[in-house]
């Protein structure tokens, strides 16, 4: 079913680098050249690696999911330790061992290193200088390790990532409906784009945080052996830390659970509004469902904050705790009566500078991250163990046979059949009965979507099925009916023959080879609906199950479909109907009949009364069906008249345009006026120079400190000739020292906690008023951005880019601003030691600029094609969970899944390229930075005379400090531009064209509902061919009229431009004033419409009806009741489920109808409104109008022919001209008339 060819894909360069080049990520150099030069666009994605392939990665984890499932109580744990727990471990051990040589080797030749500059060192020049080789030999072996770790744990992540995206996909395929219901599409989205990345993020930090563990003991007996019991008060106070740590991981696991399940109601909520646009649109409701979508995104922000707020909190307590741990050291040796030396105080600076990285990073965001994993796997657990669809054998060698023996069913403890008993053996078995007597639900029981708690169910034979609502997805026409079967010219052929869909094709520009839309949108329902049999029917299989699927074709193209695929073509099959035109059910071989949920009959046509039949389908209905679906033009019916029109991708069906070259500046400058304005953002920076500020201040505290203590140390063993006097200065000034050093920390503490709350609160505003503005516009935007723009492609900017807004962004901001900062910090320490290193300062930053201008084309590059190949997985699992019941009953799942699996791969390698390239940067920042410490360390050698300890000390460990943090820093600032490409992305549908709303708002308008067309043409987007061509007519007040016309003829197109939703040329006017004029929300607010596809949303009965809340519960009930739901609607605060799946197609038709009933609207449209209703609900339908719109203007595109001849006048509309317009019998008075000839082949002229 995958539309496009199969391009052979260039090979990753790392699958040829020699080891050397791996090391070094030298692999990665024509990646960044490309990207310097251009941008990259999908076809230069690489072959995704084999060990990446989603496929396999998908097959392992399912077959190790089994075997988990076998157990009492299945675990994901288990399951993740099983297929992927050893390979870490084993990861972890490596780096536990690099990181106890680090520990036993640089804290010592650190020390040992600074004490070569005190005055009583007996270390000689040439000691100083293997110390000085040491330490840069092991800073240098440190990062190429460290980057390759990462490289490592990072391929893991995407392994874990990607397997478990296919079982998600592999699983959704599998749901019960119950599950399916209870399971919303929005949470099985969240868990692709959010739950899964949470592996990635955990990996990175869990091996650490149990490593750091270990550090820390034995550090801890290095600081003991050196100072003694001093250590342990530190070590203390490290201790106590941790469980507050793990305090806060516990805060946020539940914070994150509270927080997806609002994201989930979000995303789902969005996905109804996209479905149901155009409805939408017409019923005036944009505002009310703009403002839904910003409570439930309020809502879903506000547990966001309180996540960053903890995880913020734990974060600046790791921060902290180097600093007070040492400060603790310190004040405790001190009042035990003790001095330090410069190597003493430098030996544990370097401890615990070691440690730093585990405290202050490691453990925290370990911990935070831990807790949201553990959050996502609960909600994935809660998701691969939902109830499952029992796999189901057809024994196709047996002889075919449908039986059903006391069968019962329920669904969510619902019952909806009881007591069937039914065989099919051969022949047109036809299924009828009222309004939700069970007709589909026995359908759908016996393709065994919905299961059976009592009773015995046997089938043999291979299914077909067509549902009553055609299910189409993305892709090509002929691959929607082809779906996953082998290409037969001949059947396909005369499968398109017996459908009547030839002539169809032919008029289209691409013929078979059409795209359709989301949902077929570009095709009349007619037309969905013969695709939708064609599949069925080109399926050779022994069983055909045809849910009511020509009822909506017009009479001419209904009967001979009948006759010629029905009748004919599947004369040896065995075909189980449903219908309610009475010669077809006469022409049955079997006739069940069904009520309340059971059968109340299964005869032969012969053996059942004409009068019961009658009673069923209605005298006034006998097989008169409408002309929806004729053999014309691909003009839609519905909102496009031609997929011809719109140009769509050639290969990849959910591809996006994507921005090239940088970042706009006027991208940052919306998103901080989004989050408060500039000055706000202003007075965050201050706090975060503040906050540095009083950290350079303690900083600076030590090495004075040190200095100091080197001298009271000298003095007190007899080593320098400093005098008494000198000695208690020396003492005052250490007390002064300590005590300005207190105050620093208490002061950072502050200022630290103050910067991480404005700042996130900052970005929590900007997430809720960017996602604000792209709710509003997207819900306004004109109906051209729908018909340009697949669902897939406009929910992955409300799922993962404002995931992406909402949660990276404010901590790589937050980063970029402690870094700049912190680093700005660090080269002022390092000056005060010594001005001139300004001089490598200057060389480094000038290497790491051009490094970083050579890096980021490519690094933004990759990161936007990543966010826009993303888009095809989300689209492609949209489409699939709204066709399943299609896709299990052809048992194409595994055609689906090799799809998904192609969708995801090509994500994958982009996702891969992109973090190879980035690892690639961060491992040649790190080397220039190891490159600026071998100088300092250098110079200092050579400039001995004039170093003292304390400087010394400052200016390695700050150096030191630098590497790592410096292409950290530069990662991040490159980061913020990538993800700022999410916020681009979301400014860009912000912006989209919207509706122009104004207008004037009259009194008392409209009296009569008089309506008038002059010259009115009308064309969809770009094309020059006009769909509606010189359209002038005049309808009188109150007057009823009957709309009819071939398939593509423009009836529904007629109707778009009386509500405005397209651009039209001429005049419309209604009571003598230009529509134009008027406000758009005034205008569509005086005309009522039922539509054809009756439109529910999750919420109460209350809130579909009347979701503005303009009227009083005893007006709401007034409707209800007049549109017959008194004993459907026990309470206005029932709730209806995603998207009214709980009620009939016919129920949901009657809630519409109170809609209209309810507006007390001068004009009101019947788009086909009983297209999908059978003749009971659509006879009690026109009564209810008759008696409820008698003193209004009605115009009635018409299903069934009967239903116009009582309408005042007729216009028949063919190719977008009105070729006939006037009362019927002047219209059945010329026996050469598109009217007469419509009504002749209905049988109709009596």
């Amino acid at each position: 079913m995958y539309h496009g060819v199969d391009q052979k894909k260039r090979t990753n360069p790392k699958e040829k680098a020699n080891l050397f080049s791996l090391i070094t990520f030298f692999f990665t150099h024509d990646l960044l050249k490309k990207g310097y030069k251009n941008d990259f666009v999908e076809e230069d994605v690489y072959e995704v690696l084999h060990k990446f392939r989603s496929s396999k990665l998908g097959d392992t984890l399912e077959e190790q999911w089994a075997k988990e499932q076998k157990r009492k109580n299945p675990s994901v744990y288990r399951l993740l330790w099983a297929c992927y727990g050893k390979y870490y471990l084993f990861l972890g051990f490596i780096q536990l061992g690099m990181k106890i040589c680090v520990l036993a080797i640089q804290p010592n030749a650190l020390g040992k290193f600074v004490s070569y500059f005190t005055s009583s060192t007996k270390l000689t020049r040439a000691d100083a200088i293997y110390y000085a080789c040491v330490l840069i030999a092991i800073n240098i072996i440190n990062t190429t390790y460290g980057h390759n770790y990462m490289f490592h744990i990072m391929e893991l992540g995407v392994r874990i990532k990607t397997a478990f995206c296919s079982l998600i996909y592999r699983k959704s395929l599998k749901l019960t409906s119950s599950s399916l219901s209870a399971t919303s599409v929005g949470k099985i989205v969240t868990l692709v784009t959010k739950d899964v990345t949470n592996f990635e993020n955990a990996i990175i930090f869990m091996n650490d945080m149990w490593i750091s563990l270990i550090l820390l003991v034995l550090t801890s007996w290095m600081m003991y052996k050196k100072i003694g019991v001093a250590a342990l008060a530190g070590v203390l106070f490290l201790v106590l830390i941790i469980p507050l740590q793990v305090l806060f991981g516990k805060l946020t696991t539940t914070l994150r659970l509270k927080a997806s399940k609002v994201t989930d109601q979000r995303i789902q909520l969005t996905q109804e509004i996209l479905s149901a646009i155009k409805t939408i649109k017409m019923y005036t409701w944009e505002r009310f469902f703009g403002e839904k979508i910003s409570k439930a995104r309020e809502k879903e922000v506000t547990k966001v904050k309180q996540i960053f707020f903890s995880k913020a909190t734990s974060l600046v307590i790791g921060g902290l705790v180097i600093s007070v741990t040492f400060y603790i050291i310190v004040i405790t040796y001190i009042q035990m009566g003790n001095y330090f030396t410069a190597e003493v105080a430098v030996f544990l600076n370097g401890c615990l500078h070691i440690l730093r990285s585990s405290v202050t990073i490691s453990i925290p965001i370990g911990i935070a991250q831990t807790a949201e994993l553990i959050a996502s796997v609960n909600r994935i657990r809660k998701f691969l163990t939902a109830d499952e669809q029992p796999q189901t054998s057809t024994e196709s060698d047996s002889k075919p046979i449908i039986e059903l023996k006391q069968v019962a069913v329920e669904v969510n403890k619902i019952p909806i059949l009881h007591n069937v008993n039914l065989t099919f053996k051969s022949g047109l078995n036809f299924i009828t009965g009222k309004l939700g007597g069970g007709k589909s639900s026995l359908l759908k029981t016996i393709l065994r979507d919905y299961p059976t708690c009592a009773g015995s169910l046997t089938i043999h034979g291979t299914v077909s099925y067509a549902s009553e609502e055609p299910w189409l997805f993305p892709s090509s026409i002929r691959q929607n009916i082809l779906f996953g079967q082998k290409y037969n010219p001949e059947r396909y052929n005369k499968v398109l023959q017996v459908c009547a869909l030839e002539q169809d094709f032919d008029t289209f520009e691409k013929g078979d080879s059409t795209i359709v839309d989301d949902r077929g949108m570009n095709l009349s329902k007619g037309q969905q609906a013969r695709i939708s049999l064609a599949r069925a029917v080109y399926c050779d299989s022994d069983i055909y199950l045809l849910d009511d699927c020509l009822s909506s074709l017009d009479t001419q193209v209904q009967e001979y479909v009948f006759r010629e695929c029905v009748k004919t073509f599947l004369k040896d099959k065995i075909v189980v109907m449903i219908s309610h035109n009475e010669r077809q059910i006469k022409d049955g071989d079997c006739v069940v009949i069904m009520e309340g949920g059971t059968v109340k009959s299964c005869l032969k046509p012969s053996e059942i009364r004409d009068e019961e039949i009658e009673e069923l389908v209605r005298e006034d209905d006998k097989g008169v069906e409408d002309d929806i679906i004729d053999n014309i033009v691909l003009e839609n019916d519905e909102s496009r008249e031609d997929t011809k029109l719109i140009d769509k991708p050639k290969h990849n069906i959910y591809s996006e345009q994507k921005k090239e070259g940088k970042v706009d500046f006027g991208v940052y400058r919306k998103y901080f006026t989004h989050g408060g304005s500039l000055f706000v953002l202003f007075l965050i920076i201050l706090l975060f120079v503040s906050a540095q500020s009083a950290s350079i201040f303690s900083e600076n505290c030590v090495k004075n400190w040190i200095n100091l203590q080197q001298n009271i140390s000298d003095y007190k063993f007899n080593a320098s000739n400093i005098s008494e006097t000198e000695y208690h200065t020396l003492i005052r000034k250490n007390t002064k020292v300590i005590n300005m050093y207190t105050a620093a920390i208490i002061t950072s503490t502050v200022l630290l906690l103050l910067r991480a709350f404005a700042l996130f609160a900052f970005a929590t505003r900007a997430s809720v008023a960017l996602h604000k503005a792209m709710a509003l516009s997207v819900v306004n935007a004109t109906m051209k951005f729908f018909d340009l723009h697949y669902i897939g492609n406009i929910l992955n900017r409300f799922s993962k880019d404002l995931a992406m807004i909402d949660e990276i962004l404010p901590h790589t901001l937050y980063e970029c601003f402690r870094m700049i900062c912190f680093i700005s910090g660090v080269l002022i320490l390092i000056l005060i030691v010594r001005a001139l290193f300004i001089i490598p300062i200057c060389i480094m930053a000038a290497l790491l600029f051009i490094l970083r201008k050579y890096y980021l084309p490519t690094g933004r590059s990759l990161k936007r094609l990543e966010s826009a190949t993303r888009s095809p997985f989300i689209g492609h699992l949209n489409a699939s969970l709204e066709g399943l019941t299609i896709i299990r009953a052809y048992r194409t799942e595994d055609i689906l899944r090799e799809e998904f699996d192609k969708h995801q791969d090509l994500y994958t390698s982009t996702f891969y390229m992109m973090q190879c390239t980035a690892r690639a940067f961060a491992y040649f920042a790190d080397m220039i930075c190891s490159l600026f410490m071998a100088i300092i360390i250098t110079w200092l050698l050579i400039t001995r005379s004039d170093s003292l300890p304390g400087n010394v000390t400052l200016a390695i460990t700050q150096a030191l400090g630098l590497t790592g943090l410096l292409q950290w820093a530069i990662r991040q600032w490159a980061e913020l531009e990538n993800y700022m490409t999410s916020v681009e992305r979301v400014l860009e549908y912000a912006n989209v064209e919207t509706e122009n709303r104004a207008g004037q708002v009259l009194d008392d308008w409209p009296t009569g509902g008089k309506i008038t067309y002059q010259r009115v043409n009308l064309t969809y987007g770009k094309s020059k061919e006009f769909v509606l061509k010189d359209i002038t007519f005049a309808i009188n007040p109150r007057e009823k009229i009957g709309i009819v016309g071939r398939t593509g003829a423009g009836k529904s197109s007629l109707i778009s431009t009386l509500f405005r939703l397209y651009r039209c040329e001429g005049a419309i006017a209604i009571d003598d004033v230009d529509i134009k004029t008027l406000s758009l929300d005034f205008l569509r607010s005086n005309i009522a419409i039922i539509p054809q596809d009756p439109v529910l949303f999750s919420g109460t009965i209350r809130s579909n009806i009347d979701p503005i809340g303009l009227h009083t519960d005893e007006e709401i009930w007034k409707a209800v009741t007049t549109a017959n739901l008194k004993t459907l609607v026990t309470s206005l605060d029932y709730e209806i489920t995603e998207s009214g799946s709980n009620y009939s197609s016919g129920q949901r038709q009657l809630i519409c109808l109170a809609r209209a009933i309810i507006s007390k609207c001068k004009i009101i449209i019947l788009d086909e409104a009983t297209a999908n209703v059978d003749p009971e609900t659509d006879v009690m339908i026109y009564s209810i109008i008759q008696e409820n719109f008698a003193s209004c203007t009605v115009l009635t595109i018409a299903h069934r022919l009967h239903t116009v001849m009582y309408s005042d006048r007729v216009m028949v509309v063919d190719k977008g001209e009105i070729v006939e317009f006037d009362s019927p019998s002047v219209l059945l008075s010329n026996q050469d008339g598109f009217f007469y000839k419509m009504i002749q082949q209905a049988n109709l002229l009596k």
